[in-house]
């Protein structure tokens, strides 16, 4: 029986033993359990701040290339504006120009009026020292025929005035247009 007890002892023991290695192992369990929980805790956070890091490295790509675009615009609009400024210079000289053209043109046309007026003016006066000269030769004509006639040299004289009356005739006979 003392085997009996011993074995009985010697298995208490052995179970006091193996509780006792049991609880080790669940309190390195449980230390385990917790420094997992806490490396999962860590991972995460990393992961977070990885996570908001790319995010702001995106936003500030992502502002850079709005920077640039905006500057571009902005030169862009300046050029425009510069732009619009010549063109508006070109068309206030080019305005200016052909109010100068017009009132050159205004003045021609009243030079040519004025000149056109003058030129019907002569016409007629010359049409009238024309009608008068053509007269006067005429009178000068029938004044020489009756010269001739009453003198008896008229066969003489009729050869010698016949080519000037025929010249002064004909200088009566311009024409003016």
């Amino acid at each position: 029986m003392a085997d009996a007890r011993k074995t009985s002892e010697q298995d208490n023991d052995d179970v006091e033993d193996l509780q006792k290695q049991i609880g080790v192992l669940r309190s390195h369990k449980i230390t385990l359990f917790q420094q997992l929980a806490s490396v999962d805790q860590r991972e995460r956070e990393l992961a977070e701040k990885q996570h908001r890091l790319r995010t702001e490295k995106h936003d500030s790509e992502q502002q850079k290339q709005a920077v640039e675009r905006v500057t571009e615009v902005e030169s862009e609009l300046k050029r425009a504006k510069s732009e619009n400024v010549r063109l508006s210079d070109t068309i206030s000289k080019l305005a200016r120009t052909v109010s100068e053209l017009q009132r050159q043109l205004h003045e021609t046309r009243k030079l040519l009026n004025k000149t056109t007026e003058e030129l019907s003016g002569t016409r007629q006066r010359l049409s009238e020292v024309q009608e008068r000269l053509t007269v006067a030769e005429q009178v000068t004509a029938a004044t020489q025929q009756r010269e001739l006639q009453e003198s008896g040299n008229s066969d003489e004289l009729q050869l010698e005035l016949t080519p000037q009356h025929q010249s002064t005739t004909h200088t009566g006979d311009v024409v003016i247009s």
